[in-house]
């Protein structure tokens, strides 16, 4: 658990963006179930975010404004799909924000920290997005630029 000494694992290391996945399983079988049931876990996540998007639930706006369609409203899909896989995985049918969740074990407060982990990265995509927009260039016609060969008189 983070904040007891012990190390956060990475993304990749985390089903749904919350629980951490078991290592040093040997038995083939039983990793091949636990790799089904994190697939079910995240596809229900998934599935969740979308219904919760669409709804317009409260809560989603602490994960900030929805970046445009495209690579970046899948990546803020997925950090929705974080905050999701904790509403269900503890039961929490009216949440208004994170930031009010009452934490009451160490288990919940790890991963409501995730949460808010995923919050912050997704409201940063919708930003990236606004920066990247602002700088991007969109020619007015088809014809390709050339360099300019008109003579301003000056003498560098």
């Amino acid at each position: 658990m983070t904040g007891v000494g012990y190390p956060s694992p990475a993304a990749s290391e985390l089903v749904a963006g919350i629980f951490p996945r078991p290592t040093g399983i040997t038995d083939p079988d039983v990793v091949l179930a636990l790799n089904d049931r994190a697939e079910t876990i995240e596809r229900r996540a998934r599935e969740l975010a979308t219904i919760a998007i669409e709804r317009g639930d409260s809560w989603v706006q602490d994960f900030g404004d929805a970046p445009e369609a495209g690579q970046l409203y899948e990546k803020w899909t997925l950090e929705v799909a974080v905050g999701t896989a904790y509403l269900d995985r503890w039961s929490i049918d009216e949440a208004a924000t994170f930031a009010d969740d009452a934490t009451v074990n160490l288990e919940k407060m790890a991963q409501r920290s995730r949460v808010l982990s995923a919050a912050q990265r997704a409201r940063a995509l919708a930003v990236n997005e606004e920066t990247s927009v602002a700088r991007a260039y969109v020619p007015s016609s088809d014809e390709l630029l050339e360099p300019s060969s008109r003579d301003f008189g000056l003498d560098l």
